[in-house]
């Protein structure tokens, strides 16, 4: 599966992260899973996920992946004639995580 991330929420952090640090290790490994058809992560019912994603990214399906440090890890996979791609939403610490779903 194809693999791409969010200009904005996603990829400043992720490229900001210490290449040798557990996290993006953790991170590299969930994209080579994903590259490697394998879903990680829990699946989000739809009246989980915030409208936020639901306005700005065209995905039919929605997970969350708990990463070392209580750093999460929102994506999204779209099919288009066959074709799936996950595409990573969004990389935050667990407070911008809860300010975000709300709680």
């Amino acid at each position: 599966m194809e693999t791409g991330g969010d200009p904005y929420d996603f990829m400043p952090i992720y490229n900001s992260l210490p290449k040798n640090g557990l996290l993006y290790k953790v991170i590299q490994e969930t994209i080579h899973s994903l590259k490697s058809d394998t879903i990680v992560g829990i699946h989000l019912k739809q009246n989980q996920i915030p409208k936020y994603y639901l306005k700005k990214h065209d995905v039919n399906a929605v997970y969350k992946v708990d990463l070392p440090g209580y750093w999460r890890l929102i994506y999204g996979i779209t099919a288009i004639h066959g074709e799936k791609k996950a595409y990573f939403m969004e990389l935050f610490d667990h407070e911008k995580y809860n300010k975000r779903f709300g709680y």
